[in-house]
């Protein structure tokens, strides 16, 4: 929630290893996030934003034994000064650990102290890990509560407030996009913005929000306060884009936003036409195997869908709230079922669509749309795979399947990709570029694996 905010230094305040987390999801900073040299297809008013210097870094007060013991708030009150003498942020953000948590350090009364002192908003999260509301929301809220709506600015008549993690990294492809049909992004809350952004983020009309994290939360405060509309969007995957578009649109009830929109989405389409037709005749009827994580991989299948790609998804019983042997659901198309279901598999119940693939824009020379759902043990999807040979395979966070005795090319491509590498149209071809790389390099073919190796010398 707060690692995208460029001009805003978080510091966590608890021992060093705590603070790890921290500078895993934030502002790449200058050089490579949005600053001069920002990564390409970020917009142009990206890239002329100068990121601090300590967008990129890390801050941790550092607590050792006898903070534990005698308290850290000096310690804490130290390092703010440190960071506004050196820095010279907007404001700053303190993060409580668990250790701060259980020793009782009054983070709220040293922000306080802090800010009067410097003149700066300082915002205090008791955020501790035990703590029964997630931090996301801890931090949500008290954004809301102490720095929305300090100020106003003119805005255009289509104000907007595009909330996801993927504009981070300085990835303005979906700003960009928008700002084609004629919104204005106000602000973009998880992703990269800025503290007067925050301040003035109540103009919005409409909060859209691409992101596959459960955080309906911070944008329904908007509409109980300001009577901001929300809608979940999603900018990965043809169809995902159009049907994003054009619900937007419709929240307006504009003609001439109907209009641009469509002039919009029509113009891109016939840009990648020529390069998405002969990705389309690379990938017809290639098997692609999903596991999906907790985090959803549907943006992965929607786009191998779109490619024209057999896909079979596979996901653990999340109800379970752990990992087991058994309850493994498993989808597999109507025209591959046939392979397995003489292996003496389970039946499982037959379906339209793919889960979170409901808008996918498939080739009219796909196969079969329906696909058959049943519940296997992991031994069951390990010999399963094994019949239906796939000709790639798109990893998960976790996976607790025992070793396949098969080579399969196989690729980790991890959530949050899905926004900032190959979200809007551009995007989806670079999906289709980097898959070509993945599944299509001699590596492949050069390399075995040591077991295979080793069981062939055994044998």
């Amino acid at each position: 929630m707060l690692g995208g905010i460029s001009d805003v230094l978080l510091i966590s305040h608890g021992p060093i290893g705590c603070a790890y987390y921290a500078g895993i999801s934030g502002c790449e900073g200058p050089g490579l996030g949005v600053g001069a040299n920002a990564k390409e297809g970020a917009d142009a008013t990206a890239a002329s934003v100068e990121v601090p210097a300590f967008a990129a870094r890390t801050f941790v007060t550092c607590m050792d034994e006898s903070d534990i013991v005698f308290g850290g708030e000096e310690k804490l009150a130290n390092a703010i000064d440190e960071a506004v003498a050196r820095y010279h942020p907007e404001a700053i953000a303190v993060c409580a650990t668990c250790p701060v948590g259980i020793i009782g350090d009054d983070i709220e009364q040293v922000a306080r102290d802090a800010a009067i002192r410097h003149g700066i908003d300082v915002l205090a999260l008791s955020c501790e890990g035990f703590k029964r509301e997630p931090g996301w929301l801890i931090g949500g809220r008290r954004i809301f509560e102490e720095w929305v709506g300090r100020e106003t600015r003119p805005r255009g008549p289509y104000p907007i407030h595009y909330m996801s993690e993927s504009a981070r990294f300085g990835n303005g492809v979906a700003s960009s996009l928008l700002e084609q049909v004629g919104y204005d992004v106000v602000c973009s809350l998880m992703g990269a913005t800025t503290y007067e952004d925050i301040r003035a983020s109540q103009d919005a009309r409409l909060i859209v929000l691409d992101s596959g994290k459960a955080i309906d939360a911070v944008p329904q405060m908007y509409g109980e306060r300001y009577g901001t509309g929300f809608m979940r969007v999603s900018f990965t995957g043809l169809g995902n884009i159009a049907r994003s578009l054009r619900a937007m649109a419709r929240s307006f009830g504009s003609e001439e936003l109907d209009l641009k929109t469509e002039q919009v989405i029509s113009a891109s389409m016939e840009r990648i036409a020529p390069a998405l037709e002969r990705a389309r005749e690379r990938y017809a009827r290639r098997i692609a195997v999903i596991f999906e994580d907790i985090f959803r991989s549907d943006a992965f299948a929607t786009m191998a869908l779109e490619l024209g790609m057999d896909v079979i998804m596979i996901a653990p019983d999340y109800a379970a709230q752990h990992y087991t042997d058994q309850g493994f659901c498993m989808n597999v198309p109507v025209a591959l079922a046939g392979r397995i279901a003489c292996s003496g598999f389970p039946s499982g119940e037959r379906r339209a669509s793919l889960p979170g693939c409901e808008h996918a824009l498939r080739p009219v020379s796909a196969r079969d749309a329906d696909w058959v759902r049943a519940t296997f043990s992991s031994r069951e999807v390990t010999d399963a795979l094994s019949i239906l040979n796939p000709d790639i395979c798109f990893a998960g966070v976790e996976q607790r399947f025992g070793r396949i005795r098969t080579p399969m090319r196989s690729e980790k491509f991890l959530s949050d990709e899905r926004g900032t590498d190959y979200g809007g149209f551009e995007g989806f071809m670079s999906f289709a570029r980097d898959l070509a790389i993945a599944s299509e390099l001699g590596h492949w073919l050069d390399t075995e694996p040591s077991w295979l190796t080793e069981g062939r010398q055994d044998g």
